[in-house]
């Protein structure tokens, strides 16, 4: 079922200015915090409770993520298993969860040890979406390289041809480190521009033709659903707080 929002509540939360903390965590510290730059924002989990199988969505929109397979919350933040079942958050569609043609920024603080057991060459952050559904998607996912290292990547597709895509692994060698990092992808519309940003670290590249996003999937943390809309894979493997997605600018 999805989840109810009011008029009231939108009005309120449009009027809310929200400031941008990107930093480093310390190994074992807390995970840092953050939304995007005078963005509001839609989805925004910090592990604010402490048992129970749902994500508190702190952003007043509502949208309460499942915990699914073994997700436990560790140190202050989800911590997601490699294996079956497939360790996931799932937020329901939602319209809120599209930001259309607007500014948009998403990511999270991520915490990936040097041993954490990859299924696949890449690992799922953030999806709503996969490059085949109707509408658009967006997304942000790490990779393997042939570096032996690990770096990010951003890419978002409208319904229409357009796309962005964008990879980095910012100022680090890698980021399977066991460090604290705050990754986020954002698009500026007016500069026609994709960016990822690595601890504050930015890099960015030009869009093609990148239109309106207006999917219709789940946002799901975690994992990567099959092309088809069936099956799960790209398990992330460690720890994950401050998930946010903001939208406007």
């Amino acid at each position: 079922m999805l989840h109810a929002v009011t008029m009231t509540k939108r009005l309120l939360l449009a009027a809310i200015p929200i400031a941008l903390i990107l930093g480093t965590a310390p190994a074992l510290a807390s995970a840092p915090t953050g939304t995007g730059a005078g963005a509001t924002p839609r989805v925004l989990f910090r592990v604010v409770e402490d048992s129970g199988r749902i994500a508190v969505d702190s952003s007043a929109w509502g949208n309460d993520g499942d915990l699914r397979g073994g997700v436990t919350r560790d140190e202050g933040a989800y911590r997601l298993h490699p294996g079956l079942p497939h360790d996931r958050i799932r937020v329901e569609p939602d319209p809120s969860l599209n930001p259309d043609d607007d500014r948009f920024v998403y990511g999270a603080a991520v915490r990936v040890q040097p041993e954490a057991v990859w299924q696949h060459d890449e690992m799922a952050v953030i999806r709503h979406g996969d490059i085949d559904t109707p509408g658009g998607d967006y997304k942000l996912e790490l990779e393997q390289t042939n570096r032996d290292t690990v770096t990010a990547f951003c890419a978002m597709h409208d319904g229409s041809g357009g796309s962005g895509f964008v990879k980095g692994d910012g100022q680090l060698a890698t980021i399977d480190d066991g460090q604290w990092h705050t990754i986020r992808c954002s698009r500026e519309p007016a500069a026609q521009t994709v960016s990822l940003t690595i601890d504050g670290f930015t890099v960015s590249r030009p869009d093609k033709s990148l239109g309106s996003i207006v999917g219709a999937d789940p946002l799901l943390i975690g994992v990567q659903p099959g092309q088809d809309g069936t099956g799960l894979r790209e398990q992330f493997a460690g720890r994950m707080d401050n998930i946010r997605l903001a939208v406007g600018s």
